[in-house]
Order: C-alpha cells, then sequence, then structure tokens
C-alpha cells in the first residue's frame, strides 16, 4: 500500500501547494496534432462523436420530417399525370402560335425575310397560352378590385359586437340540454394565462413542445389535459383550428411514458373519420413523441396494406385509423386486437357517425375493453353524438369551450354578387381572382369531383401552379397533393369537402368558395382551414342568385359585417373570351387522359397475363368482413331510398315555387286569395272553439239559475271567469271587483259597519 502524503486526508488529496510537480493531462506539449490524430485512429471507440460529424446548413435540417414516415406507408404505383399533359399541350399550341407569326411576317415583308415577332404583334383574339403575361391582365392602381360595406349592416355589428347570437331554443332543445345537464359533469375551471410547464409534463414532451413552438396551451388543451390526466371519460366540443389533436394527445403520451414493460400490448386507438385528417393526426402524434420510445402506427385506407400488417405485427402502443380500415385488420390480422385498449379518441364524432359509419362504430365499440377511458371530441354537438355519449362514456365530463357555430374574429369574409344574367361567368371569375389577387397559398372548394378537375386544367392552361385533391383520385396522389402544397410546389389547391374537416395546412390564406355550401356549418369547416392558431385569413364566396338565402345566413351569423368585392367588368370580359378559346384545348386534355388511363390498364393486363403464364402470379388470400355482401347491399339500398325520397320531396317543392312563378297574374291572384280563405277558416275555427267553451259555461250557468225573488247573476268566480273570453268579462277582470262586491265582502266581514270606500287618486 503506498504511503499517503501528510496533506492527503482519509477524504482525498489535500490542497495543491505551489511547488508541488503536477502532471500534464491537456496534452499540449507533450503532444502535437499529428500525435494525437494517430492516437485517435487507433481507439476508434473513443472517437464516435466525431465520426461522419458535420454541421448543416439550416435550423430546419435538425428538424425531423414527418412525412418521411408517412411516405413509407405509400403504395409505388404509376399513375396518370394530368400536369404533365397540360404542360406538353401548352407547348405545342406556344409552337403552333409562333410559326403562324413567322408566316404573317413573311407574308408582310414579301421578300422572305423573317420579322421577329414581338408582343405588340399580338391581339386580344390571339392571346396565347403562356399564362397573364399580358399587362391588360395585371392589375394596377386603376383596375383595382373596390371592397364595400354596407353602413347599416356596419352599424348593426358594432352594437352586437359584445353580444352573443341569440338562438331560439324549442322546448324539446331546452328538455334535451336539462338532461344533458344532469349526464354531464362540469369541467373544473381552469387557470387563466397557464403554461404547459406548470402542467408537470416530462422532459421528454415538454422538449418536443417547445421544438413545435407551442407557447401556451388553448383554451381547449388547458380545459381537457387536466381531466384526461385523471383518466376520467371526457365529451369535448370545440371550434376547428383550436388545437384538439394535441389536448387528447399530450395527456396519452404522458401516460404512456409510464406504461409497464413487460406487458406489451396495444393501449390506445385513436379513430378519425378521412384518411388525410388520419395522416395529419399521426404527424403530430409523431412531432410529440419524437423523443420517447412510444410506437405509433397507421391504418387507414388506400396506403399500402402489408407495411400497414407488418406495423401492426410489432404491437404499437397507439394506433391512428379509419373505422374501416381497422376492421379489415380486425377481421384478416391475426396478431392484432383491441382487446387490451385503455384509452378509446373519437376525433370528429359528429361526422364519423353518418349512416356510412354508424355499423362500423358499433362493432369497434362492441370490440373495446368495457373498462377503458373514452375521449369524444367534435367541433359541433349534433343528437347523434349526444347518444354516441350517453351510450359508450362512463360518468363523463364535459368540456365545451365553443361549438363551430361561428368563424374565427381574424378572419376577413368577402363575397363576389353574381348577378342572374352572369351566371356562366361563375369560372372566369375564379380564374380573375386566382391570378390577380389570391395567387399563393390559396384553396378553393368545390361541389363536385368532376368540377375539381375541369378547373385544375383551366387553371393549368393559364400557367397557375394548380394541384386537385377530392375522391376520385388514389390515395397516394392526394398525400402528394397536400405535401406538393405545404412546400409551396403548387400554389391553389382545388378541393372537394373531402378536405374541409379538421386538415390544418400551416400558410393557407386565402379560401374561395366556388360555390357556396346548402349549410352553413359545412362554409364554417371550409373558411376554417385558414386563420387557424391566431394567424389572420381571407375567404371569398361566390354568390348566385339561388345562394341568396345561405349568403344572408353566413352575414346573419357572423359578428363582423362582410366586403363585397367588386370586380373589373372590362377585365372580366377578357377572361371570360380567353376561357370560351380554351374549351377546345380541355376537351383535348380530357381525351388524352382517358387514352393514357386506358393504355395503363391494358399494359397492367398484359404484365398480369404474362405473370400468370410464368407462375409468378402471387396468390391473395380473401379478406373477410364483419357483414356478409346480402346486409351491405340492403344497407346501401335503405341509404339509397331514403336519399332519393328526400330528393324526390325537395324537388317536388321545388316544382310547386316554380310553377307558381311562372304562372299569369290571374291564376296567381287565385291562389293567394286561396290561401288567405284558408287563413281565415282555420282562424274561425279557433274562435270557433273558444265560444264552445264559454257557451258550455252559459250552459252550465242556467242549470243554476236563482229563482226570480232572489237576486240575479251569479257571483265572480276565478275558474269560470277564466273561460270566458268576450269583451265583458276580460274588462270586468281588468278593472277589479265592482262597488257592490266590495260593499257585500266588507259588510259580511265586519257586519253593523257602514262601507266607506277609499276614493281612487
Amino acid at each position: 500500500m503506498p504511503q499517503r502524503k501528510k496533506e492527503d486526508s482519509e477524504f482525498g488529496p489535500g490542497t495543491i501547494e505551489s511547488d508541488d510537480e503536477i502532471e500534464n493531462f491537456s496534452g499540449s506539449g507533450s503532444e502535437d496534432e499529428d500525435e494525437i490524430l494517430y492516437r485517435m485512429k487507433r481507439m476508434p471507440h473513443e472517437s464516435d462523436f466525431y465520426k461522419d460529424f458535420g454541421f448543416v446548413d439550416s435550423v430546419k435540417d435538425y428538424q425531423r420530417d414527418t412525412w418521411d414516415e408517412v411516405l413509407k406507408y405509400i403504395k409505388p404505383k404509376r399513375t396518370v399525370n394530368v400536369s404533365d399533359t397540360i404542360a406538353k399541350i401548352r407547348l405545342e399550341e406556344k409552337e403552333k402560335k409562333r410559326k403562324k407569326r413567322e408566316k404573317q411576317s413573311v407574308g408582310e415583308n414579301g421578300d422572305g425575310d423573317v420579322k421577329e415577332p414581338n408582343d405588340s404583334d399580338s391581339s386580344d383574339s390571339d392571346t396565347d397560352l403562356e399564362g397573364l403575361s399580358d399587362e391588360e391582365f395585371l392589375p394596377d392602381v386603376e383596375t383595382k378590385d373596390k371592397l364595400k360595406q354596407r353602413e347599416d349592416e356596419v352599424r348593426r355589428k358594432e352594437k352586437r359586437k359584445d353580444r352573443p347570437l341569440k338562438i331560439k331554443k324549442s322546448l324539446k332543445e331546452i328538455e334535451e340540454e336539462e338532461a344533458d345537464a344532469k349526464f354531464f359533469e362540469d369541467a373544473p375551471p381552469c387557470v387563466a394565462d397557464t403554461t404547459f410547464l406548470e402542467m408537470n409534463f416530462s422532459r421528454s414532451l415538454l422538449k418536443a413542445i417547445d421544438s413545435l413552438g407551442y407557447d401556451k396551451p388553448t383554451p381547449i388543451q388547458a380545459a381537457t389535459i387536466p381531466v384526461a390526466l385523471l383518466g376520467r371519460d371526457i365529451c369535448g366540443c370545440a371550434a376547428t383550428g383550436t388545437g384538439k389533436t394535441a389536448a387528447y394527445m399530450l395527456p396519452i403520451l404522458e401516460r404512456l411514458l409510464y406504461k409497464p414493460k413487460d406487458d406489451i400490448v396495444t393501449r390506445v386507438l385513436v379513430l378519425v373519420p378521412t384518411r388525410e385528417l388520419g395522416v395529419q393526426v399521426f404527424q403530430v402524434s409523431k412531432e410529440l413523441s419524437k423523443f420517447s420510445n412510444i410506437d405509433i402506427a397507421l391504418s387507414v385506407g388506400g396506403l399500402d396494406l402489408r407495411t400497414q400488417e407488418a406495423m401492426l405485427k410489432k404491437v404499437p402502443d397507439i394506433v391512428i385509423a379509419t373505422p374501416g380500415r381497422l376492421i379489415d385488420h380486425l377481421q384478416n390480422t391475426p396478431s392484432f386486437s383491441i382487446d387490451d385498449v385503455e384509452i378509446l379518441v373519437l376525433d370528429e364524432a359528429d361526422r364519423m357517425l353518418d349512416d356510412s359509419f354508424d355499423d362500423q362504430m358499433k362493432e369497434i365499440i362492441k370490440e373495446c375493453s368495457g373498462n377503458r377511458q373514452t375521449m369524444l371530441f367534435s367541433a359541433t354537438m349534433t343528437s347523434k353524438v349526444k347518444e354516441l355519449a350517453l351510450v359508450s362514456l362512463k360518468d363523463p365530463v364535459k368540456v365545451f369551450v365553443n361549438e363551430n357555430t361561428d368563424v374565427a374574429r381574424n378572419l376577413r369574409q368577402e363575397f363576389v354578387r353574381i348577378r342572374k344574367n352572369y351566371e356562366n361567368y361563375r369560372e372566369a371569375m375564379l380564374a380573375y381572382l386566382v391570378s390577380r389577387s389570391f395567387s399563393q397559398n390559396c384553396m378553393v372548394f368545390v361541389e363536385t369531383k368532376v368540377m375539381a378537375h375541369r378547373l385544375n386544367i383551366l387553371l393549368g392552361l393559364l400557367g397557375v401552379r394548380s394541384g386537385e385533391l377530392h375522391g376520385n383520385l388514389k390515395q397516394s396522389e392526394r398525400l402528394l397533393a397536400l405535401k406538393k402544397f405545404r412546400d409551396e410546389e403548387v400554389a391553389v389547391l382545388i378541393a372537394t369537402d373531402v378536405a374541409a374537416r379538421g386538415l390544418d395546412i400551416k400558410g393557407v390564406k386565402t379560401i374561395i368558395n366556388f360555390t357556396l355550401p346548402n349549410k352553413y356549418t359545412r362554409y364554417v369547416h371550409r373558411v376554417g382551414r385558414t386563420a387557424r392558431a391566431g394567424h389572420c385569413g381571407r375567404s371569398v364566396s361566390l354568390a348566385g342568385e339561388h345562394e341568396f338565402l345561405m349568403l344572408k345566413e353566413i352575414k346573419r351569423c357572423s359578428k363582423t359585417a362582410m366586403f363585397e368585392r367588386m370586380l373589373n367588368i372590362d377585365i372580366l370580359e377578357k377572361y371570360k373570351t380567353k376561357l370560351d378559346k380554351l374549351e377546345p384545348t380541355v376537351k383535348r386534355v380530357l381525351e388524352e387522359e382517358l387514352e393514357e388511363k386506358k393504355l395503363r390498364a391494358m399494359e397492367q393486363s398484359i404484365q398480369t397475363m404474362e405473370n400468370k403464364i410464368k407462375g409468378t402470379v402471387e396468390v391473395k388470400p380473401e379478406r373477410k368482413w364483419f357483414q356478409t355482401d346480402e346486409e351491405m347491399n340492403a344497407k346501401k339500398k335503405k341509404l339509397s331510398d331514403s336519399s332519393k325520397l328526400k330528393r324526390a320531396t325537395g324537388k317536388a317543392q321545388k316544382r310547386k315555387r316554380q310553377m307558381l312563378n311562372e304562372s299569369d297574374p290571374a291564376e296567381k291572384k287565385i291562389m293567394t286569395q286561396m290561401r288567405l280563405s284558408c287563413h281565415v277558416a282555420k282562424k274561425a275555427n279557433k274562435l270557433g272553439r273558444l265560444n264552445a267553451v264559454q257557451e258550455d259555461t252559459h250552459i252550465q250557468f242556467k242549470k243554476n239559475k236563482p229563482e226570480k225573488n232572489k237576486k240575479i247573476g251569479p257571483k265572480s268566480s276565478f275558474d269560470q271567469e277564466l273561460t270566458r273570453t268576450d269583451r265583458k268579462s276580460v274588462k270586468m277582470f281588468r278593472h277589479g271587483p265592482s262597488y257592490h262586491e266590495r260593499k257585500e265582502a266588507f259588510q259580511s266581514k265586519n257586519p253593523g259597519k257602514k262601507f266607506k270606500p277609499k276614493r281612487k287618486k
């Protein structure tokens, strides 16, 4: 044992004196740079940090893109690209016009010299397809669109700015609210100006929250997170764009951080109505869990089935799924089950309770464990959502921040009025708005898939970087369209209502409604894609004569006055002329697209036949379903019959109104008189019923009529006088008891005293 110095104590060495010799550990002086590099090469395990290390160019490179996780699920398929067809046709048209101008220049010179064409030679009738490069299409100060507001509407909105919107409720709705108050328990009040740090989340979650840039929790998050951490069932309702996904995902991840390591089961199931919303929830969940070891799997329709099965066989902690694909995996993936699910989340529950999802939702809830925590979230609280809450929730807590009955306060609403004679200018108005005013980060909502495809071709021929998103596209194409729009490769995205619910696309500045929807809630969902999370946005709606009632409803429900955008008529006429000339080109694009699809289908069938001859065709097992074909057909027939009945009823009412409007003035006058006579008859019948009650009272009075020597007339009775509705009885009730009645009442109580009534002042 070495002998210890005098200065050393039993706890360690003592203080270093100035004359002590100290070993140099810094490496400087004893080793030069070559020796250090040689030592690092000989001991590579000590230099792992330096191996393949390099600084990145920007902060974005440090952040992992969740689209890489989503692209694993996309099937590698060849599809027909319309943008390539449009680009090819535009080049051909441009080449034709160039040759035509060269011929004209040769004819004018006469000597064979070719004159260089310039912009001044092109006339309005010969506008090229190279977009809107002409000066007449560019916005300037003089041709700028004018915005105006009605002064009376502005004053009325200013007076009612702080007042809540009064909604008349029927007796049935009031009774339902009273029943809900008995069933639901109100959430405890949340502390104002709370932060995520005060919610005591784990460090990994706080780091993920900070990396996403979340500053403070939104009202729905501040109210939901403490209750969800307690394990209570929740029925939440908040407007779109308020952060409902993080409101239920943060407490779920916090609980999963403390899961038992030995028991490997799927603990959380999140159900969403649409595929795009499922992908978005998957991305948000991946971002929040990137500093933890929680496994998340995606199971939605349209993506690669084998990849999903492989992910589900690993028994992930969280499964995000659509109802149809989840049932498919439950029936056909043996290693996957939801028997041990501890938390069930139903996102956008009002959309999932449509007739198409009804049977599937019942089957999923039946398969889930009964001892679970259920969280139900919806933007609008409908009667079907309340029924589901009554069935699936146990002692739930109601977290109603605000229903989705109003648009965001920082949304500027505009509309373009389409007069009766300008209904065929709708496409020209859209091209006018997209090309001149809203050429970046713009979404256009249309009613049908065919119209979305047509508008994509039209805007592409005009030189606008446009894309489309609807149900006719394959799931890989839909996801790639969303990614291109997010990465600003596409400036204008034309979509149906499949993209109107739940999607959070950053940077959307403008929403254009090509046609107004038939319900106000659908309008709120559409314009909710912009002005999210405190940002500003704009919505522009094209409103025709038949959409005036919906525009009136939007004005009534809006808390701020709407602007009317006045378009320049001269420029609009030029757009209309240009689109009319493009009509043959649009037909040509559609024909070439159809031919290319047929060619692809033929190539696919040939490839399949060759594989069958070679014997390399993979035999896929038949997939089971929880319903038989007969049950599915009966369900479809029932839905189609009900929808046909609704359409027939609506058409019949519309036909009656049209017949009345188109009839001659004499017939219209007769119809008005008939309705007036019906109204008078109903009123007379009501008076007859009241008189019948009065006659019954009079007959009863005659039976009890006193003798002649006695005083005639009955004493005033409260129950008898209530049934008398004549003028005299009403007058008696207003004036109160008469002089004689008061005298008799006084003498009966005070016999022998004189009645001295007080004078009325």
